[in-house]
This record gives C-alpha cells, sequence and structure tokens, in this order.
C-alpha cells in the first residue's frame, strides 16, 4: 500500500458557479428545464431553489458533482444575464 493515493475526482469551479447565480437544469429523460437560484455551492454539490409550477411551491434540488460529470444533468447558469454559461448532459450535442 502506498503513502500517497492518486484519485481522479470530479468537483464543481466554484470561480465558474456560486451561491445567487441564476440556473435552468433538466435531467436526462425529462423534457421541462427547473429554473431557480443556486442557493448552495460547494465543491460535490450545488442546491437550487427552484419553483415547482405543478403544486404552486418552492423546493429544493441537489445537483452531485459526479452525475453531472456523467451527464445526468444539462445545465444553464449565469451571473450576470449577459454571459450564459452551458453544460450539456448525456445525449445532447455540445456544438
Amino acid at each position: 500500500m502506498g503513502l500517497i493515493s492518486d484519485k481522479n475526482i470530479n468537483i464543481f469551479d466554484l470561480a465558474a458557479v456560486k451561491r445567487g447565480d441564476a440556473i435552468s437544469v433538466r435531467r436526462a429523460g425529462e423534457t421541462q428545464f427547473r429554473n431557480g437560484l443556486v442557493t448552495k455551492a460547494s465543491e460535490n454539490q450545488l442546491e437550487v431553489l427552484y419553483s415547482n409550477i405543478q403544486n404552486n411551491s418552492t423546493s429544493y434540488l441537489q445537483i452531485s458533482a459526479i452525475d453531472v460529470a456523467v451527464g445526468v444533468w444539462e445545465i444553464y447558469w449565469t451571473t450576470d444575464f449577459k454571459t450564459i454559461n452551458y453544460q450539456p448532459g448525456a445525449g445532447v450535442c455540445s456544438a
């Protein structure tokens, strides 16, 4: 057993996404996006507050960095509403 462990892990770039950013997310296989705000951002997870139009309430959604890395979520986000950032999901053409 070695002293140093070399692990390749997927984490969120906290310089790119932060608390207060507007976000639009869609899970693979779903047709509708969920629009909301990032309420918590850590290297491993984003927490999103969004409006649930089906029952007229607000809900929290937790998105893990691992799920984003394997393409479970398609994500648009912005800090200033001028620059829209995009993370494609699985099966989405990024061209």
